[in-house]
């Protein structure tokens, strides 16, 4: 799994997790409390697991994968994009 494929699987939690929002914001609207909690949770729960996947752990296993893959020269450079991903963690 590469870097790409964790982000997109990150943007896709978020994306989910998005809706859900947007879900207890409509079921509040609308009244109903319970629904609204309950999108709400499920919202939280989906942001929880993209975090999950973007550790900085994560990010740095995948780095050393890629580094054993390419030339030499292009570790500086999968180095500073592993360390560009890590700042968007903090």
């Amino acid at each position: 799994m590469g870097l790409d494929d964790l982000v997109n699987q990150a943007k896709g939690l978020l994306g989910s997790a998005s809706n859900k929002a947007d879900d207890a914001k409509a079921n509040a609207a609308a009244g109903n409390p319970e629904a609204a909690a309950a999108d709400a949770a499920q919202s939280s729960s989906l942001i929880d697991k993209a975090k999950e996947l973007l550790t900085d752990e994560r990010i740095d296993q995948v780095a050393g994968v890629i580094k054993s893959k390419t030339p030499d020269n292009i570790d500086k450079m999968v180095d500073q994009a592993a360390e560009k991903g890590k700042k968007f963690n903090n």
